[in-house]
């Protein structure tokens, strides 16, 4: 499975033309909260109608990055990176729904992306080390996926943009990025990502209810280890 080619161009780029700048060399990973927004229309128990978003699904996520210093002795940096994420989310098992937008009651999506976010990150140096804001943009290939029933046995997710698979291979959207790295360089944080791209296919046949646009949003929480070259 390729990885979107010209973020993955950029990821090598920067590494290539960076021999000379500050570089810090981390690997973090940890559970990680995702849900699918805007998964389906239904009452919001109110008595009105809305797009809902579906529960939370608990998975595991984890990269390698590069913090490349842009400029020596200031601290804004540009860190790419190639990981992985689970995402998904898990449907009420008791909805109203007036569009199910393809998905099911009680039911777990889980998918699983490679990534290759790219951020801007400003992480001014301290004696005991140095805290990270950063955010950026990413682009991920849906590799694999699950969908479980309650009470039936598990089955792989369709990936294409057919009416009838269950998700679109490729996604893009927005990341952040809150953490600490420590002197010695452990480090640890938060990350969140939210999907720009719809991820169910585009459903345009006549007679046939059209699909909401439904993104990736993604809570995750890191422990790490990072180090200087």
């Amino acid at each position: 499975m390729r990885i979107p080619g010209s973020i993955f161009l950029c990821f090598l780029i920067l590494i290539s033309f960076s021999t000379r700048a500050q570089i810090t060399i981390g690997i973090k990973g940890g559970p990680d909260f995702a849900r699918l927004n805007n998964a389906v229309q239904g009452d919001n128990g109110g008595g009105s109608i809305s797009q809902l978003s579906s529960g939370t699904l608990t998975q595991f996520y984890g990269s390698v990055f590069a913090d490349i210093s842009l400029d020596s002795g200031r601290p804004f940096y540009i860190r790419p990176a190639v990981g992985y994420i689970g995402a998904g989310g898990s449907m009420n098992p008791t909805p109203v729904y007036y569009n199910s937008n393809g998905f099911h009651p009680s039911t777990k999506y889980a998918l699983q992306y490679i990534e290759v976010p790219v951020e801007f990150v400003y992480s001014p140096r301290f004696d005991w080390g140095r805290p990270v804001v950063g955010a950026g943009f990413y682009s991920g290939v849906l590799v694999s996926g699950t969908i479980k029933s309650q009470g039936s046995p598990s089955r792989p997710v369709l990936i294409g943009d057919k009416s009838n698979d269950d998700f679109q291979r490729l996604d893009f959207g927005y990341t952040f990025t809150l953490g600490l790295i420590t002197k010695p360089g452990f480090l640890f944080g938060i990350d969140y990502q939210h999907g720009f791209s719809r991820i169910v296919p585009d459903v345009s046949e006549q007679g046939v209810q059209p699909r909401l646009p439904t993104h990736n949003s993604v809570w995750a929480v890191h422990l790490g280890w990072a180090f200087k070259l």
